[in-house]
Protein backbone atom coordinates (compact mmCIF):
# COMPACT_ATOMS: atom_id res chain seq x y z
CA UNK A 1 0.00 0.00 0.00
CA UNK A 2 1.26 3.47 -0.95
CA UNK A 3 0.63 6.86 0.62
CA UNK A 4 -2.34 8.37 -1.27
CA UNK A 5 -0.37 11.23 -2.87
CA UNK A 6 2.24 8.76 -4.16
CA UNK A 7 -0.42 6.43 -5.56
CA UNK A 8 -2.21 9.43 -7.14
CA UNK A 9 1.01 10.38 -8.88
CA UNK A 10 1.36 6.82 -10.20
CA UNK A 11 -2.26 6.86 -11.43
CA UNK A 12 -1.72 10.18 -13.24
CA UNK A 13 1.57 9.05 -14.76
CA UNK A 14 -0.12 5.87 -15.99
CA UNK A 15 -2.93 7.91 -17.56
CA UNK A 16 -0.56 10.36 -19.23
CA UNK A 17 1.90 7.75 -20.52
CA UNK A 18 -0.47 4.89 -21.44
CA UNK A 19 -3.58 6.96 -22.23
CA UNK A 20 -5.80 4.23 -20.78
CA UNK A 21 -8.73 6.68 -20.82
CA UNK A 22 -8.92 6.33 -24.60
CA UNK A 23 -10.44 2.88 -24.11
CA UNK A 24 -14.21 3.34 -23.76
CA UNK A 25 -14.51 0.18 -21.65
CA UNK A 26 -11.80 1.14 -19.16
CA UNK A 27 -12.57 -0.23 -15.70
CA UNK A 28 -11.11 0.71 -12.36
CA UNK A 29 -9.79 -2.85 -12.13
CA UNK A 30 -7.72 -2.26 -15.28
CA UNK A 31 -5.97 0.70 -13.66
CA UNK A 32 -5.54 -1.17 -10.38
CA UNK A 33 -3.99 -4.22 -12.01
CA UNK A 34 -1.57 -2.07 -14.04
CA UNK A 35 -0.42 -0.53 -10.75
CA UNK A 36 -0.50 -3.76 -8.75
CA UNK A 37 -2.97 -2.45 -6.15
CA UNK A 38 -6.57 -3.28 -5.22
CA UNK A 39 -9.22 -1.32 -7.11
CA UNK A 40 -10.64 -0.03 -3.81
CA UNK A 41 -7.31 1.71 -3.25
CA UNK A 42 -7.53 3.38 -6.66
CA UNK A 43 -11.08 4.53 -5.95
CA UNK A 44 -10.31 5.81 -2.45
CA UNK A 45 -7.18 7.56 -3.67
CA UNK A 46 -8.93 9.43 -6.51
CA UNK A 47 -11.77 10.35 -4.16
CA UNK A 48 -9.51 11.65 -1.40
CA UNK A 49 -6.86 13.32 -3.59
CA UNK A 50 -9.11 14.78 -6.27
CA UNK A 51 -12.62 14.77 -4.83
CA UNK A 52 -13.85 12.94 -7.94
CA UNK A 53 -15.27 9.54 -8.70
CA UNK A 54 -13.22 7.27 -10.95
CA UNK A 55 -15.44 8.02 -13.95
CA UNK A 56 -15.27 11.80 -13.39
CA UNK A 57 -11.49 11.52 -13.19
CA UNK A 58 -11.28 9.51 -16.42
CA UNK A 59 -13.78 11.77 -18.19
CA UNK A 60 -11.62 14.77 -17.35
CA UNK A 61 -8.79 13.23 -19.34
CA UNK A 62 -11.17 12.34 -22.16
CA UNK A 63 -12.52 15.89 -22.43
CA UNK A 64 -9.01 17.36 -22.41
CA UNK A 65 -8.04 14.93 -25.18
CA UNK A 66 -11.21 15.79 -27.13
CA UNK A 67 -10.37 19.50 -26.82
CA UNK A 68 -6.94 18.80 -28.28
CA UNK A 69 -8.50 16.86 -31.19
CA UNK A 70 -11.00 19.67 -31.82
CA UNK A 71 -8.17 22.20 -31.89
CA UNK A 72 -5.97 20.10 -34.15
CA UNK A 73 -8.69 18.69 -36.44
CA UNK A 74 -11.64 21.14 -36.41
CA UNK A 75 -13.06 19.45 -39.52
CA UNK A 76 -13.49 16.08 -37.73
CA UNK A 77 -17.05 14.98 -37.04
CA UNK A 78 -18.05 15.49 -33.39
CA UNK A 79 -19.15 11.87 -32.99
CA UNK A 80 -15.72 10.76 -34.23
CA UNK A 81 -13.95 13.08 -31.77
CA UNK A 82 -16.01 11.59 -28.94
CA UNK A 83 -15.20 8.00 -29.92
CA UNK A 84 -11.50 8.73 -30.39
CA UNK A 85 -11.43 10.38 -26.97
CA UNK A 86 -12.69 7.23 -25.25
CA UNK A 87 -16.41 7.96 -24.93
CA UNK A 88 -18.69 5.00 -25.58
CA UNK A 89 -21.12 7.07 -27.67
CA UNK A 90 -21.79 10.64 -28.73
CA UNK A 91 -24.62 11.15 -26.22
CA UNK A 92 -22.21 10.52 -23.35
CA UNK A 93 -19.55 12.64 -25.06
CA UNK A 94 -21.88 15.67 -25.36
CA UNK A 95 -23.28 15.27 -21.82
CA UNK A 96 -19.87 14.91 -20.15
CA UNK A 97 -18.19 17.61 -22.27
CA UNK A 98 -20.92 20.09 -21.37
CA UNK A 99 -20.87 19.07 -17.69
CA UNK A 100 -17.12 19.70 -17.51
CA UNK A 101 -16.72 22.77 -19.73
CA UNK A 102 -20.19 24.34 -19.53
CA UNK A 103 -20.31 24.28 -23.34
CA UNK A 104 -21.19 21.77 -26.03
CA UNK A 105 -18.19 20.64 -28.11
CA UNK A 106 -19.36 22.86 -31.02
CA UNK A 107 -19.77 25.92 -28.78
CA UNK A 108 -16.38 25.26 -27.23
CA UNK A 109 -14.74 24.94 -30.66
CA UNK A 110 -16.30 28.17 -31.93
CA UNK A 111 -14.71 30.04 -29.01
CA UNK A 112 -11.19 28.78 -29.81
Amino acid sequence: SYPANQLMQRIETLMEEQRLYLSSDLKMGDVASQLGVHQNEVSACINSCKGYSFSQFINGYRVTYAQQLLRDYPEKKMAQVGLESGFANDTTFYRVFKAITGLTPSEWLSKQ
